[in-house]
């Protein structure tokens, strides 16, 4: 059985606080940041080859195996094992393509990942008071579902425009919706104040997230590792680094070779593509940077997040010598028919119309293999970020503010 543990690479010390320490990833004696390290052997054989989705990497996710176990389900896990497609691998003349289907978790969308860690980990520092998070839709009712089946109580705050990505969310009074009708960039700040006046925890944990997304690369590379490119839709970009974050783990307990070295293909929809804009640029970012339409074509894609991502993946990008891409909302409509198609001919049931991420990345694969940027020996792995179809009544918000 393998040991995790977070450890002080400055004063030595493991950590042993709890969440006064780990909400932060913070030293308490130094304040230096804290790294997680493994102690023992593991191999892919060790994995229960009967699991799917989050619950089957819980040996080396830095959550207690027995709560994450109270909130998962096996047999609605939240990924299962990539999807070969042949006919996209044809169309873009590479060797293979794969689909990463993250779309079967109560929320139908890749942010269940994340949020099974985040809420896992609130009952492992044994929280009582009410919880709290924002986002643009698909985040909060991931982790408002989570919060359900752990018994928390909540308040999930996003914009009225994005009431839509609730259709058919859990009824649950004791976890709120609450809608903001106004400016996107003001919510997070709206948010906070109300957090901290009604003594509620508000969760925006950038490691907590980021971990949440690393187990996107134990299902790859266990699955396929001689993966050499992975593709992604990006906002703020939390979901590279965490794939990133993986590769590290998985090389650090030799479970991948150290000449595995993927490089990723992302793609920002034109409008709201901070990063990609910048990437060209030799600057630091700033507020008047942030591309947030007014009429998004994918309201889940406007983010701030940026404001504190982009050194991050703009470093992940030169290191890796990936590429990140905008992409028009011309090319993404005309493009979208012969992947749906595929997809449903493999049982994803992907919808244009309640998420379009995934469709902005395979049409920026198309236009990418239309400047030859790809070869014949490339093993493709597409992250889809989008959302199963939705059925069910839109709710009505708990509050409009």
């Amino acid at each position: 059985m393998i040991e995790k543990h977070w450890y002080c690479n400055k004063c030595g010390k493991k950590n042993q606080d709890g969440f006064k320490s780990e909400f932060n990833l913070i030293c308490p004696i130094c304040s230096y940041s804290l790294e997680l390290i493994y102690e023992g052997k593991i191999t892919w054989n060790d994995f229960d080859k009967n699991l799917n989705g989050v619950i089957k990497y819980a040996q080396i996710i830095p959550v207690s195996i027995e709560n994450l176990k109270k909130i998962t389900d096996n047999s609605t896990p939240e990924f299962t094992k990539p999807i070969e497609s042949k006919q996209l691998a044809n169309f873009l003349g590479v060797k293979s393509v794969h689909l990463l289907t993250s779309i079967g978790g109560p929320s139908g969308t890749f942010k269940d990942n994340e949020a099974a860690v985040v809420i896992a980990k609130c009952l492992d520092w044994n929280l009582n008071q009410r919880l709290s998070w924002h986002s643009t839709g698909n985040t909060a009712r991931a982790y408002r579902e989570y919060a359900i089946k752990a018994g928390f109580k909540s308040d999930s705050y996003f914009p009225l425009s994005c009431i839509n990505k609730f259709k058919g969310a859990t009824e649950d009074k004791n976890n709120n919706l609450i809608a903001y009708s106004g400016s996107f960039q003001k919510i997070s700040h709206i948010a906070k104040e109300r957090a901290k006046n009604n003594n509620t925890l508000h969760l925006a944990p950038l490691p907590w997230k980021i971990e949440g997304k690393a187990i996107l690369a134990y299902a790859i590379f266990e699955n396929l590792p001689e993966t050499n490119i992975i593709v992604q839709t990006i906002a703020g970009g939390y979901g590279v680094l965490g794939l990133q974050l993986g590769i590290k783990r998985l090389h650090q307990l030799n479970l991948l070779r150290n000449e595995i070295k993927p490089k990723y293909n992302l793609f920002q929809i034109e409008g709201a593509d901070t990063i990609a804009k910048l990437m060209t640029l030799n600057k630091e970012i700033s507020e008047t940077d942030l591309r947030l339409p007014v009429n998004p074509f994918e309201p889940t894609l406007q983010s701030t997040n940026p404001l504190s991502t982009f050194n991050l993946i703009r470093n992940i990008i030169l290191e890796t010598n990936s590429n990140i891409d905008s992409v028009t909302t011309e090319d993404v409509i005309s493009y979208k028919t012969f992947f749906e198609e595929e997809c449903h001919s493999l049982g994803i049931d992907i919808s244009f119309e309640d998420e379009k991420s995934p469709f902005i990345s395979w049409a920026g694969l198309v236009n990418a293999s239309n400047k030859k940027r790809f070869s014949s020996s490339d093993n493709i792995v597409i992250i889809i970020t989008g959302s199963k179809r939705r059925n069910g009544a839109v709710p009505k918000p708990s509050l409009i503010i």
